[in-house]
């Protein structure tokens, strides 16, 4: 697969000034291979279909004048104010998290600046840090990913990074930093006046939130994203939530417009049914326990997740990988090759009782 940055290699192409710490970051594109027409378990979706009640709600809002004025955004601003009980002036909304995650850095990150992770980790952190020129730190996850909370407290205070960023729950491990011990991670961070970020894709797929903490600190910020547990990946809409002068940081590296009217509208109607996508969540918790239960009786090894996906080791990355080509001729997606500890890991993301049972037996007819 070709890289985004192949054409410097080309003669011709050495002359453009692009910025010297973009040059080693590698980026592969997207496949152009359609995942349509698969049972999606290979990129964390909330693969419940949405109540056909609420597609026609938002189809008869898409008028002609509609697709031809810009995106506003003031309506949502006060919906998720009003879902997260705070002031629109808390929030930032952006293309995705990742688009918030990537403001985090552009407001605060210049090159040589200290970045500290947990490793592994969702991916865009690695990439931000080396598009920003940072000096990036990596706290690893023991083979049974297990951390060291000593370790963590002691890397903040001899490293002094300017930014930390936690994916709670994390991905790809699943593993969560219990809420007392985040509390204490963040404390430690501002006492050296770091800027702690904490993404939580998987709210509501783990209820645990640190968001609260945003008024005691004015240097935290919390991430949250459409895509996993409202079920809207497709609209790529995300938010940040902070003290306002924090919040006021982000909105100096905003687009002209967040992101488009169509993933704005639907986020709307997302928020004034929200019983629906609570079901949908209770669903998914049913289809979890389920597929646990079935993985026990066939004695494959799982680690515990906390999001809407669940790691099997198959032992080395050979076996993961070819477990993955066995379920796609099945027409099933799900994830491998990941680097340690989880290098033997398969990774598939949850769906309903009837979704996993489909998922159960390609996986006993693979195995």
């Amino acid at each position: 697969m070709p890289t985004l940055c192949r054409d410097l290699e080309k003669p011709d192409m050495k002359m453009l000034p692009l910025k010297e710490n973009l040059k080693n970051l590698i980026r592969v594109q997207n496949s152009i291979e359609s995942r349509l027409g698969y049972l999606r378990l290979d990129k964390n979706e909330n693969i419940l279909p949405l109540p056909s009640s609420l597609l026609k709600k938002f189809q008869k809002q898409i008028t002609s004048d509609f697709v031809s004025a810009y995106p506003e955004a003031g309506n949502l601003y006060e919906k998720i104010a009003k879902h997260e009980k705070c002031s629109p002036h808390n929030i930032y909304l952006s293309a995705g998290s990742d688009g918030a995650i990537k403001s985090v850095f552009e407001a605060f990150i210049e090159p040589g600046d200290k970045v500290l992770i947990l490793s592994p980790t969702y991916a865009m952190f690695y990439v931000y840090a080396k598009m920003f020129g940072a000096e990036l730190k990596e706290i690893f996850y023991e083979k049974d990913l297990k951390l060291s909370l000593e370790n963590i407290f002691s890397v903040i205070q001899s490293f002094r990074p300017k930014l930390i960023c936690l994916a709670n729950p994390n991905s790809p491990t699943g593993t969560v930093i219990e809420s007392s011990d985040l509390a204490r991670i963040i404390a430690i961070a501002s006492r050296i006046q770091a800027v702690i970020l904490v993404d939580e894709a998987y709210y509501l797929f783990y209820p645990q939130t640190c968001s609260s903490l945003i008024y005691q600190y004015p240097q935290l910020v919390v991430t949250r994203t459409f895509s996993k547990a409202f079920g809207l990946a497709s609209a790529r809409l995300g938010y940040a939530l902070g003290q306002a002068p924090l919040i006021a940081c982000l909105q100096k590296t905003r687009p002209m417009y967040e992101t488009n009217a169509y993933a704005l509208r639907f986020a709307e109607i997302i928020l004034d049914h929200s019983n629906f996508f609570m079901a949908m969540i209770k669903e998914c918790v049913k289809g979890k326990k389920f597929i646990e239960k079935e993985l026990k009786q066939l004695g494959l090894k799982y680690f515990k997740s906390y999001a809407n996906f669940i790691l099997i080791d198959f032992g080395t990355k050979d076996k993961a990988l070819a477990m993955t080509q066995a379920l796609k001729k099945n027409k099933i997606l799900v994830k491998a090759g990941f680097e340690p500890p989880l290098e033997g890991c398969l990774r598939f993301n949850i769906g309903s009782v009837k979704q996993m049972d489909i998922f159960l037996k390609a996986l006993k007819k693979s195995i």
